[in-house]
């Protein structure tokens, strides 16, 4: 009596096994394609078999093999995905308005001592030192010309 039994128990827990590695793949099968359900059917199917069959086929194994826990895993999904991910409810906070943002903005700038942002050269801007108009011209030519003169008295200085 014995060995009938244990063959039973294993029969029944191989075909249980089974069909539970088939709806694991099923279910891995359903999802890759509703998730890239804007392309045509072929193709998608095509994906499936080229990138997703072989890990489906080992998670559909493994669920296959331990069916004990996935069975109830699978049937309890959404109860334990409910419980495990549930996120307490946001409250909504009412957005400032613009000109509140800005003023914000503005105030803390201050505070940390930011002057105005200075603008941002673009390609194909004319490269302009910073300075009113004329006299930020003049002040680089200054620069230029001083520069030009410690040149010529440092030569001279080398020559004596």
């Amino acid at each position: 009596m014995v060995p009938w039994l244990f063959l039973v128990t294993l029969t029944a827990y191989g075909v249980v096994a089974g069909l539970t590695a088939r709806t694991v793949f099923a279910r891995s099968r359903a999802g890759f394609v509703a998730s890239r359900g804007g392309g045509p059917t072929e193709w998608v199917q095509e994906r499936f078999e080229q990138q997703e069959r072989a890990q489906a086929e080992a998670v559909a194994l493994m669920s296959g093999l331990c069916w004990v826990v996935a069975i109830p895993a699978l049937v309890l999904r959404r109860v334990v995905a409910g419980l495990v991910l549930c996120r307490p409810a946001e409250s909504p906070s009412p957005a400032m308005p613009a000109p509140t943002v800005a003023d914000r903005i503005e105030e803390l700038e201050r505070a940390l001592g930011l002057g105005a942002p200075s603008p941002i050269p673009l390609p194909g801007d004319s490269p302009e030192p910073r300075g009113a108009g004329d006299e930020g011209t003049k002040a680089a030519h200054a620069t230029a010309e001083d520069a030009g003169a410690v040149h010529t008295v440092a030569e001279g200085a080398r020559a004596d």
